[in-house]
C-alpha cells in the first residue's frame, strides 16, 4: 500500500536541510574536501573525547542518584526525587558562562582562596582552569545527568521489587545487589539516558566554544562563518549526522532488551530500605551536592549577577530581547504544533507510520547543521522568486525567506516537530477512535468533526505540546544565532554575544529569564509523573 502524498511531502519538507547537505558534501571539487579532511581528525577526536567523558560521568551520577531515591528512604528523598530534574532548566551554554564567572579569577571561589593563602596574582597559587576540555566535560555533565536520572528512575519505579528482594534474602548486601542485579538489569535505561546526554553534547555550540573545545559543531560554525566555506562545512555536517545516526542505533539496540524486564503491579510501589546514621548522611550529601552543582550554582550565580547589575539598561535589554523571543516562540509553537497535529493524524495510517518517524528525526540533528542545510535552498528559492516577480511586475521583494524570520520558523518546525508530534500522538492513541466514530454516526464529518470533537478532546495535549515547543525555542541558540535576520536579537543570542566579549554580567537578567522559562516543562513533567 502506497503512503499518502501528504506524508511524502512532509518528509521532503522536514528533510530538506539534510538532503541539501548530502548533495553539497558529495561535491568534493574545490577547497571543501581539503578543509574537511584537515579539520575532521581534530574535530572527531575532541568531540569523541568530550562525549565519552560526559557519557561516563552522567551515567554514574544519574544511575546512582536514581538508585538512591527509588531503593532507599533517607531525609529529603521526597524533595530530591523531583528536584534532581531541575538542572534540565539550565541550558548548557548558560551553565558554561555561570561556572566561568563562579570559578574564574574574579569569582568568589578564587577570591576566597586568595584571602586565605594571601596570593595576589594567578601565578601565586594553583587553581584548575575551568576553560578547558576537562572543565567542559564537568560542567556539561552537571546539567545533563538528569537524562540518565530520569531514564533510570522510570525503570526502577516500574520494575518489580522481587528480584532485589530475592537477592537480599540470599544474603547479598545493598552494594552487592546493586552491582550484581540492579546494574546489569538497568543497562538499557542507562544506555538510553547516556545516549541522550551525548546527543546534547553534539548539539551544543555556545558551551564548547566558550571552553575552547574544537567539537564538530564548533568547527562547522567556524568553517562556515569565519572561512565562508560551505563545502567543507557541509562535509563536516554530514559527519555529525552520521554520528547522531550511530547514537540513535545504539539507543535502539539498548531498548531491544526491554522484554526481559520484570514488570510490577502498578498498585504496589517497590520496597525502599530505610537508611540511618552515616549511610543516610552519605545519601543525603550525594544528592544535595549533585543538586547544588547542577542547579544551585548556575541559578544562584545568575540571580546574584542579575540583582547586582539591575538597572534601566539591563531591563531594557531584557524587555527588548524578551519581546522578540516571545513573538518568535509563540509563532514557532503554533506552526510546529499544527504540523505535529498533521503528522500525528497521518501516523495513524499504517502506510505512513514509517515516513512520519523519519520526518520527526530533526530533533536529533544539531541546530547548527539544520541552519547550514537551510540557508542555501532558501536563498535559491528567494532568487527564483525574485526573478519571477521581476519578469511579471518588475518588482524585487528581496530575501523574503532566507533574510526574514521565516527561516527561523522553518528551522524551529524541523527541530522541534518530534516534541509536538510525540505529545499529540500519545494523546490520540490514548483517546482512541470511539469519540470520532460516534460523531460520524451522528452525521458530523470533515472539518466539523475536527473542530467539534478532535480539537476539544486533544486540547490538553495541544497545550502541553505548545508549551514544550515554546520553551525549547526560548532556549535554542545555534539555529537562531545562524539564521536570525540582521538586527533581530533573542534572549539566547543576547547572552551569547555578551558572554563572548566578556560582558556576561550585562546579560545575567536575560539569562535568568531563560532559566525561569525553562523551569516550566520540568515542573510539568514532575507533576505529571507524581500523578501517574
Amino acid at each position: 500500500m502506497l503512503p499518502p502524498v501528504s506524508a511524502v511531502l512532509l518528509v521532503l519538507l522536514m528533510g530538506l536541510p539534510i538532503i541539501w547537505l548530502a548533495i553539497a558534501a558529495l561535491d568534493t571539487n574545490g577547497a571543501g574536501g581539503g578543509l574537511a579532511a584537515a579539520m575532521l581528525p581534530t574535530a572527531l577526536r575532541e568531540t569523541a573525547t568530550l562525549m565519552a567523558w560526559v557519557g561516563a560521568i552522567t551515567g554514574v551520577l544519574g544511575l546512582v542518584s536514581a538508585w538512591l531515591v527509588t531503593h532507599f528512604e533517607f531525609p529529603g528523598r521526597r524533595i530530591f526525587q523531583w528536584a534532581l530534574m531541575l538542572p534540565l532548566a539550565i541550558p548548557t551554554y548558560l551553565a558554561a558562562y555561570t561556572y566561568v564567572e563562579f570559578l574564574d579569577f574574579t569569582g568568589p571561589i578564587q577570591q576566597a582562596v586568595r584571602a586565605v593563602f594571601g596570593g595576589k596574582t594567578i601565578h601565586d597559587y594553583w587553581f584548575p582552569d575551568i576553560r578547558s576540555p576537562s572543565g567542559a566535560a564537568f560542567v556539561l555533565s552537571m546539567v545533563l545527568y538528569p537524562y540518565v536520572y530520569a531514564s533510570c528512575r522510570a525503570y526502577f519505579v516500574m520494575q518489580s521489587g522481587s528480584i532485589a528482594a530475592a537477592s537480599r534474602t540470599l544474603g547479598a548486601g545493598g552494594f552487592r545487589t546493586f552491582f550484581a542485579v540492579t546494574l546489569p538489569l538497568s543497562r538499557p535505561a542507562l544506555v538510553v539516558g547516556m545516549t541522550l546526554a551525548m546527543m546534547e553534547v553534539v548539539n551544543d555550540l555556545g558551551a564548547v566554544q566558550y571552553f575552547g573545545v574544537n567539537s564538530l559543531t564548533a568547527v562547522i560554525y567556524s568553517t562556515w562563518i569565519n572561512r565562508s566555506n560551505f563545502g567543507g562545512a557541509a562535509q563536516l555536517a554530514v559527519m555529525i549526522v552520521l554520528v547522531i545516526g550511530l547514537l540513535i542505533l545504539l539507543e535502539q539496540w539498548a531498548r531491544r532488551d526491554r522484554v526481559y524486564l520484570l514488570h510490577r503491579d502498578s498498585r504496589v510501589a517497590p520496597p525502599r530500605e530505610k537508611l540511618v546514621g552515616t549511610e543516610a548522611a552519605l545519601a543525603l550529601g550525594f544528592c544535595a551536592v549533585l543538586l547544588v552543582l547542577g542547579f544551585g550554582i548556575p541559578a544562584g550565580e545568575l540571580l546574584i549577577l542579575a540583582l547586582r547589575n539591575l538597572g534601566p539598561n539591563t531591563l531594557g535589554l531584557t524587555i527588548g530581547a524578551g519581546a522578540t523571543t516571545l513573538v518568535l516562540a509563540t509563532l514557532g509553537a503554533l506552526i510546529t504544533v499544527s504540523i505535529g497535529m498533521l503528522a500525528a493524524k497521518l501516523g495513524t495510517r499504517r502506510s505512513a507510520h514509517g515516513l512520519i518517524r523519519i520526518a520527526t528525526l530533526g530533533y536529533a540533528i544539531p541546530g547548527t547543521v539544520l541552519a547550514l542545510g537551510l540557508l542555501q535552498p532558501l536563498g535559491q528559492a528567494d532568487l527564483w522568486f525574485n526573478r519571477l516577480t521581476m519578469a511579471l511586475a518588475h518588482w524585487r521583494p528581496g530575501l523574503i525567506l532566507s533574510g526574514s524570520v521565516a527561516a527561523l520558523l522553518y528551522v524551529y518546525a524541523i527541530r522541534f516537530l518530534a516534541v509536538s508530534h510525540s505529545t499529540i500522538d500519545a494523546a490520540i492513541r490514548k483517546r482512541g477512535d470511539t469519540m470520532l466514530d460516534a460523531g460520524r454516526v451522528l452525521g458530523v464529518t470533515g472539518w466539523r468533526l475536527f473542530l467539534r470533537v478532535d480539537l476539544p478532546t486533544l486540547s490538553p495535549a495541544l497545550l502541553t505540546a505548545a508549551t514544550l515547543v515554546f520553551v525549547e525555542i526560548v532556549k535554542e541558540l545555534p539555529a537562531t544565532l545562524l539564521l536570525r535576520p540582521l538586527g533581530v536579537e533573542t534572549l539566547a543570542t543576547v547572552v551569547y554575544a555578551r558572554a563572548n566579549v566578556s560582558l556576561f554580567t550585562e546579560a545575567a537578567l536575560p539569562a535568568l529569564t531563560i532559566v525561569l522559562v525553562g523551569l516550566v516543562p520540568v515542573v510539568l513533567s514532575t507533576q505529571f509523573g507524581d500523578r501517574r
